[in-house]
């Protein structure tokens, strides 16, 4: 049960029934005494209630499935290191999909240096790879340090690796990355065949979530461009997906910041 909301989540499921799910699964996970086990679900479920739109502040893992200090504070104090990394994952995604670079840099940084110590689900750590990143990339543009242009290259470089073995998982991820990348430097043509490709290829695979994503970034990249109507045309649909996905939060913070 565990094991198939988290990669329900994972893998772009309707949020509301993932959420639903966890929510139930759960309480017969209580019934068989079974709470240690469930508690690596907890912070894909805030996660989910956030994106909702179901929760006070979207960037905090606190709600109705966890409150994110006491939580946080419990794994360390148990030494649950591979809890403790689902936890500053998490924390690391929501800050990107909400917009702050800055915090979710930072989040994944306290999760590689668990990754670095100690083993975690391959698929995790390959997400937990490609929001780094995505964060690394945005940084490098908003700020001009060099520093995040250059730590973003290990993280570009295990997802091409990556991409190689398990394409229908990871290639559209290494697109996106390439894309991003490309933008930073100025090199326009080669962003905008990769965010295509990033697009098409997380549709073909079902990962709508991320397909969201590569529309939301494409935007942004066209908008710098000066060109409206592509920047506007992928809003547009980065805004229909993240409905699509049951992601309403999502969409209304693209909604009030689209800068169009």
């Amino acid at each position: 049960a565990q094991q198939y909301c988290i990669h329900s989540y994972q893998c772009g499921e309707e949020l509301s029934a993932v959420e639903k799910n966890m929510r139930e699964y759960g309480i017969q996970i209580k019934v068989y005494k079974q709470e240690v086990v469930w508690e690596k679900t907890l912070p894909f479920r805030q996660v989910a209630l956030n994106l909702m739109g179901k929760s006070v502040n979207p960037m905090e893992l606190t709600g109705e499935a966890m409150n994110q200090d006491l939580f946080l504070g419990n794994a360390l104090e148990k030494k649950n290191t591979t809890l403790v990394f689902v936890i500053y994952h998490n924390c690391s995604w929501i800050a990107y999909f909400f917009g702050n670079y800055e915090l979710s840099s930072h989040m994944a940084q306290k999760g590689q240096e668990i990754v670095e110590k100690s083993c975690s689900s391959s698929f995790l750590v390959a997400n937990h790879a490609f929001v780094d990143g995505l964060s690394m990339l945005a940084l490098a543009r908003k700020t001009g340090e060099d520093k995040w242009k250059q730590s973003s290259k290990r993280p570009i470089e295990k997802m091409k690796k990556w991409a190689m073995y398990a394409p229908s998982n990871f290639e559209h991820k290494f697109h996106l990355l390439e894309a991003e990348s490309a933008f930073l430097m100025g090199e326009n043509i080669i962003a905008s065949r990769n965010y295509d490709a990033a697009i098409r290829k997380a549709g073909e695979h079902g990962f709508i979530q991320e397909q969201a994503l590569a529309h939301e970034r494409a935007g942004i990249f066209y908008w710098a461009q000066c060109n409206a109507t592509l920047a506007s045309h992928h809003y547009g649909q980065a805004h229909d997906l993240y409905l699509k996905w049951g992601a309403k939060g999502k969409a209304d913070h693209l909604r009030i910041h689209c800068p169009l």
